[in-house]
């Protein structure tokens, strides 16, 4: 116990040593610092000064520097241009995030050190930076989204005022959250820029919010060709109606999905930290129940528990992400793969099965994947690798627990002894332990070996225990030369290794069937791109699958194929189009855009004008049965944990219930 005081304040120490020191030398080198960031700081508040300081210290780490650029680009599509309000989000999110960690950390790990706390500290790390980065993310996403929709009503009245869409945007800034406000200043630099295609080009590739594109598209509609009116009412203001809806529909279903999965993500996760004090709970219950816990089939059950909940917390976290994330950087596998002898296994096995790689190749695509499918092979071999290794030391790690038992631990005394003197069992206790570990390297240990060795040492003056403790003595020894690697413990390690090979191909398949279910709310959000898109004059084909490849996920690599194609022959790059989805719906819109070389746009799209009524309260419903049928998917999953970690807790004991009650009838036999 001792120790593990010393071993839990040494790594207390290592963490808050450093953060003392780093707030020290912050206070050391502040006059420093403020003459050169001065100028770049004035219009901060003092609370961002420290995060900048912050941020720009522990990015000059190589170890969490990539960790900080991949939350600030999440937050540089939501601030475009604005550096300060980009880095002082980022060390915000990222300071909140590592305090929540630090502090799960000692609650588990740090107030009790053993492997079951470590290990669910470390996944409790992964859970709540995960969920912690997501949360206040979505949080400004949703603010943004809410804040869009008040803009889009000011940019309305306005235009109705001047028809100046440049004005319009102008004047609409007033009142809006600084989010918004970004946004809007960067919309009217491109809407007076000189080069407005490049400038929409630009900012189209740099920015991921689907709404903001497709508003600036409407108002470069209207600066090239003018605005008209249709049924009566300008087609600017009635596009902005329309958008507002569909913002409005997007709004409610990131809130519904974020409120039903928050209970599950809990109840996924929360299951699993109570491990260690069940394990304690069972034992102060019944000491023979140790032998479980600390043994074999103890530890056994603690890995499945958690390996379940991770796995199950991950499907059901993408299971909730429904828009499209931020590409990946695989600069590691790009590295990797460039390593002599893997590049030339690589090719081998390329060369070998040259049609299954481009088969994964256009899934890999179509999935948004920027990883090439060598980079997949390579990442499964790493993982084959990993999980190999990992096996290897659990299977040794459990070798050396069940030895260290057997030499060091003796529970439930009364079990094999009569003797009911709490001092006499303790020095039972005691000769039994150092007798293992002498004989302990004996090979052919037998009784009558410990039973003459006991006698001569007059211990004890009763023949009883000597000889329980010899039979004891024996089993412990024989128990203990047994533990060693064995083959089919290393079958195992190859059969975790082979299912490690595979898990990241079965995620991709699994993304891609995720990505399957947004099929229908894709193409309900083209029939509102098109139906914006539909009147105004001079717009092409073309145009109109340029606007919807930038909504697009689950279609978009068709829609960009197509677009390339388009050049070579109109009919025939739709027709390929249409020829590579299987989706009706999808099959139905291309259609109708094949139509338009025979007759105007609106005609050929007159089935959704005619279909506009109930659209969106439709989209509503849809979008309704489309989340609840991603809960039901969820919720029976994250009862698994639970269900596994409620049989940690009973069936030891009702094991050694059964094994006592056996005892018991079999006594009574023999009475």
């Amino acid at each position: 116990m001792d120790k593990q005081l010393i071993f839990v304040t040494l790594i207390a120490l290592a963490i808050v040593l450093p953060i003392v020191g780093y707030g020290i030398h912050i206070i050391d080198r502040r006059d420093k610092r403020k003459n050169n960031i001065g100028a770049t700081l004035s219009t901060q508040k003092s609370g961002n000064h420290f995060l900048y300081r912050f941020y720009f210290r522990f990015k000059a780490f190589p170890f969490t520097k990539a960790y900080l650029e991949r939350i600030r680009r999440r937050y540089e599509i939501l601030y475009p241009g604005d550096e300060k309000e980009i880095t002082a989000r980022t060390a915000r999110t990222v300071l909140i995030t590592w305090v929540c960690c630090f502090m799960a950390a000692w609650m588990l790990f740090f107030r009790k050190a053993n492997l079951n706390n470590l290990c669910i500290g470390i996944i409790l790390i992964y859970v709540i930076n995960k969920e912690i980065i997501s949360f206040m993310v979505n949080r400004t996403e949703i603010r943004l989204l809410e804040d869009m929709i008040n803009f889009l009503s000011e940019v309305r009245h306005n235009y109705h005022v001047n028809r100046m869409v440049d004005d319009a945007v102008q004047n609409s800034m007033d009142h809006l959250g600084y989010e918004m406000k970004v946004h809007a200043l960067k919309l009217y630099e491109i809407l007076i820029s000189n080069n407005l295609k490049e400038e929409v080009a630009r900012y189209n590739a740099i920015t991921h919010n689907k709404y903001l594109k497709m508003f600036l598209s409407l108002c470069v509609g209207v600066i090239e060709y003018s605005d008209k009116k249709v049924h009566g009412q300008y087609l600017f203001i009635s596009n902005i109606e329309n958008l507002k809806k569909e913002i409005h529909i997007e709004i409610l279903k990131i809130k519904k999905l974020r409120y039903l999965f928050s209970g599950i993500t809990f109840v996924t996760i929360a299951s699993v930290v109570p491990i260690d004090a069940i394990k304690d709970f069972g034992i102060s219950m019944m000491p023979e129940l140790d032998a479980f816990y600390s043994g074999t089939p103890g530890i056994l059950f603690v890995a499945v528990i958690l390996v379940t909940a991770l796995t199950i917390y991950l499907l059901n976290h993408r299971l909730k992400d429904t828009k499209q994330l931020l590409p990946k950087d695989y600069r590691y596998l790009r590295k990797l793969e460039k390593i002599k002898f893997i590049k030339r296994a690589l090719d081998n096995y390329t060369e070998k099965h040259y049609g299954k790689m481009m088969v994964l190749k256009d899934t890999l695509k179509r999935m948004g994947e920027r990883k090439s499918p060598r980079q997949l092979l390579l990442q499964q071999i790493i993982a084959a690798t990993f999980v190999f290794l990992l096996s290897l030391l659990f299977v040794v790690y459990i070798h050396g627990s069940n030895r260290n038992n057997l030499l060091n631990k003796v529970t439930g005394i009364a079990a094999f002894t009569t003797v009911s003197n709490v001092n006499q069992q303790q020095l039972i206790e005691e000769v039994l332990l150092s007798k293992v570990n002498e004989f302990k390297d004996l090979k052919g240990i037998t009784k009558e070996m410990v039973l003459n060795k006991l006698v001569n040492e007059k211990i004890f003056y009763n023949k009883l225990i000597h000889e329980t403790i010899s039979e004891e003595v024996v089993v412990r020894v024989q128990g203990y030369q047994k533990e060693y690697f064995k083959w089919y413990e290393l079958i195992f390690c190859f059969a975790s290794s082979l299912i490690a090979f595979y898990i990241p191909y079965w995620m991709i398949l699994y993304n891609k069937r995720i990505l399957q279910m947004n099929m229908e709310d894709e193409v309900n959000q083209f029939h509102s791109i098109i139906y914006m898109m539909m009147y105004i004059d001079h717009i092409t084909v073309k145009d109109l699958l340029e606007e919807l490849e930038l909504f697009a996920v689950v279609f978009k690599q068709s829609i960009q194929e197509c677009i390339n194609e388009y050049n070579s022959g109109e009919i025939e790059a739709l027709t390929k189009l249409k020829e590579r989805e299987s989706y009706p719906p999808f099959k139905r819109l291309v259609d109708n855009l094949i139509r338009c070389d025979a007759m105007s746009m609106d005609k050929a799209f007159d089935e959704i004008a005619s279909d506009r009524e109930n659209y969106h309260d439709r989209r509503k419903q849809e979008n309704e049965i489309s989340i609840q049928k991603r809960a039901d998917i969820a919720k029976p999953l994250s009862w698994i944990p639970t269900g596994l970690v409620m049989g940690y807790l009973t069936l030891p004991l009702l094991l050694e219930s059964i094994k006592e009650l056996q005892e018991f009838s079999e006594a009574m036999q023999n009475l």
